[in-house]
């Protein structure tokens, strides 16, 4: 111990003594070390921490196929989960549930909630056992019984302040009064967003009809059961109810099962851990840099070292000396690390928003910190160890000839040479990587969404059951609302749909009158949308044939239908969509064409165009509207108050949520590729910076040990520009070989950016060449820095100097 606190004394008097040394060195290191820990703790609180269920891994997501309709992990009806709880051998528990949003009033102002619609088992299935109460029955989920709720944590702390005696109290929802019967822990709630849940009660027709699919099924597997068995068991089932129910024959039907866990982090995975390797590219950058430098400060120390070895100082003690030196810059580094990590975790939340997974769950947490103690303990190893066991092998009369003639030492300059090639060949892979992402964005933005997003306001609303039971009074809300607001001051038109673009698909079988169904035949489907009459206009949306929707229609009117490009194009390659009729299955009401609109991107501006179909209101009356707004001119928020006073002016107890504007919500729908973008751009311009540093670094320190050798060749008639290309050359020789390397692990590499991208492929030329280009010439700007000063040099001082 006593020789440790010597040397630690001794390597702070060091680094006191070289201020600009400690301070890039400490830098560098703080850099690496922060943008590691910050992207670990999105990795862990997304990828590593367990979801807060009783054994997460034996939770299955089960949907439906239909290959025939390239319809994947579809919703299930309720016959289908009836079907899943008696014929599997492997589950213990299956649970459905659906999710919508209610309106909770009777207090200041009306709020919106999350809430689930489940079956009595989703408890059990799941896991979560209520900390006061209970769950609910079997009993209540029947249509009659007493309504309850049973409260998230978050829920119990919102609306009741913790107080344990919430329950058997009672709760307005949708102006029906549910009574409190449980209360859930804290942070235990699926899906994420849920705050409350109530038993799933369905209408007759939907608890029998098997193509009625709204639900979402859940499983928990038995105990010591594989997935590869439970998948086993399922296709077995899939046979015996293909075998009872013939409509499931000739379509490509089954049943597809999914780890719960993969089913909520979704296509996040890929990036989570693309993003923490690059980073940890930067690292190996930044570990090198300083690696370069303390082999540096090594050579000037030869002297010093050789000496005292010479004076009975051994060669682990040497090493010790030096490793000291290297594990305080990367403690200090690393501490300076973690609170740039604190930031960098704060800017990354509030860059993605809610649009992460388990967000709530990302945090700076004691896991990321023994990261970060353990990436800096690392670190000081990996740049530390090099230089000291380099260092301690001095040998005094080798130092003194060497440092006599001026000239570069020959083990010290390749491994500093090599270190460059290695900075160079992984700054490179990261511009690559960064070059196709970035690519990728702009060719993002550069799709026609087939809408204006911009100046246009959006929300979302909700009809309570118990007020707008009866379609002719959502009718009438509908059409006193839009009338309110297409005369507001600075409004320009204003529309209702059942779902804002972006907003997710809506499924529904179809039926043409001009083509009867054929047994065997897989039923057509369509994204259903309902639009008012000028929810397209609001839009811009491009009318290509006949007319967009006239009026919000009448209950017994015959019903109308707009369609997009691609319906047309599918069912009717000839061209003749207009004037046909279509139905919803299992309605039977039929609608006419009456236009066709160019596609919108209802989907995503990565996904292809689907069928899509915008009924009149009065063809589908619902009760969860999207509104759209468009201003003349200015800001959409400037009209917000004014539209949520109308709303209130129509119904007081309808609050307007999720409020944002179009333009929002097709950036947040590619947030998770901007973030990829940026910050791979920011973690490859910093490895950039890193690399130009070492090569400027290294081909000064060279120039500095040769000196003397310029001097000579200058004095015996070497011009000033033959000092210049010598230097040059030997920078640049460094740079292509690391660029060599550099492309080779790029080829490797890039595929698996290949899920990632649109637009542009994994082994794009332009962007491959491009980078090179790039790297090289900031790689030439910092060679010519020291090579323009060696060819200052002035040989008669520096023979003096000599």
């Amino acid at each position: 111990m006593e020789t440790f606190l010597r040397d630690l004394r001794y390597t702070l008097r060091s680094l006191r003594a070289s201020p600009g040394f400690t301070l890039v060195a400490v830098l560098a290191l703080a850099l690496g070390i922060g943008a590691n820990s910050a992207v670990f703790s999105v990795v862990n609180g997304v990828l590593l921490t367990s979801p807060p269920f009783e054994e997460p891994d034996r939770l299955l997501h089960l949907s439906n196929d239909i290959q025939k309709a390239n319809l994947e992990g579809i919703s299930v009806s309720f016959p289908e989960y009836q079907d899943f709880t008696t014929l599997p051998r492997v589950f213990s528990s299956v649970a459905a549930f659906s999710w919508r949003d209610m309106t909770l009033t009777g207090g200041a102002a009306a709020q919106r909630f999350g809430v689930v619609h489940g079956t009595s088992s989703i408890f059990d299935t799941l896991g979560m056992t209520p900390v006061l109460g209970r769950g609910f029955t079997e009993e209540e989920a029947t249509s009659g019984a007493q309504k309850v709720v049973v409260l998230t944590h978050k829920a119990w702390r919102t609306v009741f302040l913790e107080d344990p005696q919430a329950l058997g109290k009672s709760l307005q929802l949708d102006g029906e009064p549910y009574t409190v019967v449980g209360v859930l822990p804290r942070g235990v709630a699926y899906p994420e967003s849920t705050e409350l849940y109530v038993p799933l009660v369905l209408k007759p027709e939907d608890a029998t009809k098997r193509t009625s699919r709204s639900l979402t099924a859940l499983a928990r597997m038995k105990p010591g059961v594989t997935l590869e068995q439970a998948r086993a068991d399922v296709d077995r089932v899939a046979g015996e109810m293909a075998a009872q129910e013939p409509r499931y024959n000739g379509i490509g039907w089954s049943i597809r099962i999914t780890p719960l866990e993969d089913t909520v982090v979704g296509d996040v995975r890929g990036t989570l851990w693309l993003l923490l390797g690059a980073v940890g590219f930067v690292l190996l950058v930044a570990c090198s840099s300083v690696a370069n430098l303390m082999l540096a400060r090594a050579a000037a120390r030869e002297r010093e070292v050789s000496i005292r070895a010479a004076l009975g100082a051994s060669r682990g003690r040497l090493v010790a000396q030096f490793l000291t030196e290297s594990f305080v810059l990367s403690v200090v580094g690393g501490g300076l690390g973690l609170l740039f990590a604190l930031w960098g975790t704060d800017a990354l939340l509030a860059f993605v928003g809610e649009g992460l997974p388990r967000v709530s769950q990302v945090r700076l947490d004691p896991t990321s910190v023994v990261f970060t103690v353990g990436v800096s303990l690392l670190t000081g190893l990996v740049f530390g160890l090099v230089p000291a066991l380099q260092a301690s092998r001095a040998d005094l009369n080798a130092t003194m000839r060497e440092g006599s003639r001026g000239t570069e030492g020959g083990r010290s300059g390749r491994l500093r040479s090599g270190l460059v090639v290695a900075q160079v060949a992984l700054a490179l892979v990261l511009l690559v990587g960064a070059g196709l992402v970035m690519k990728s964005l702009l060719a993002l933005h550069e799709v026609d969404e087939g809408f204006t997003p911009e100046g246009v306001l959006a929300g979302r609303l909700a009809l309570p059951a118990a007020r707008y039971s009866e379609p002719a009074r959502k009718l009438a809300f509908e059409r006193e609302l839009l009338e309110r607001l297409k005369s507001l001051p600075g409004v320009e038109s204003a529309g209702l749909t059942n779902l804002l673009p972006l907003g997710g698909i809506t499924t529904r079988g179809l039926e043409f009158e001009s083509r009867p169904e054929t047994p065997g035949e897989v039923m057509p489907a369509v994204d259903f949308r309902v639009a008012s009459p000028d929810y397209l206009r609001t839009l811009k949306a491009k009318l290509l044939q006949g007319r967009l929707h006239e009026t919000i229609g009448e209950l017994d009117a015959p019903a109308e239908v707009v369609i997009n490009k691609t319906f047309a194009d599918v069912y009717w390659p000839q061209g003749n969509a207009l004037g046909q009729r279509i139905s919803l299955e299992p309605e039977r009401r039929w609608s006419t064409v009456v236009g066709i609109v160019d596609d919108l991107r209802e989907w995503g501006l990565s996904s292809p165009a689907r069928p899509a179909a915008y009924w009149s209101l009065a063809a589908a009356p619902g009760s969860f509207r999207g509104l759209v707004v468009r201003v003349k001119s200015g800001t959409p928020e400037s009209v917000r108050s004014a539209v949520e006073a109308e709303l209130r002016a129509v119904d007081a107890d309808l609050p307007l949520y999720g409020v944002t504007t179009l333009s929002k919500v097709v950036d947040e729908s590619i947030g998770s590729r901007s973030l990829l973008a940026w910050l791979m751009g920011l973690f490859a311009g910093t490895a950039l910076l890193l690399a130009a540093l070492g090569i400027a670094g290294v081909v000064g320190y060279s120039v500095t040990r040769r000196t003397r050798e310029m001097g000579i060749r200058m004095a015996l008639g070497a011009a000033r520009s033959d000092v210049l290309l010598l230097v040059l050359r030997q920078g640049l020789k460094l740079v292509g070989l690391g660029v060599a390397v550099g492309l080779v692990m790029s080829l490797g590499l890039t595929r698996f950016l290949g899920s990632l991208l649109y637009g542009v492929t994994a082994y794009d030329p332009w962007t491959f060449v491009g980078v090179a280009a790039l790297l090289s010439l900031v790689a030439l700007l910092a060679t010519w820095l020291p090579a323009r000063r060696a060819s200052r040099v002035d040989p008669i001082i520096s023979l003096k100097a000599e």
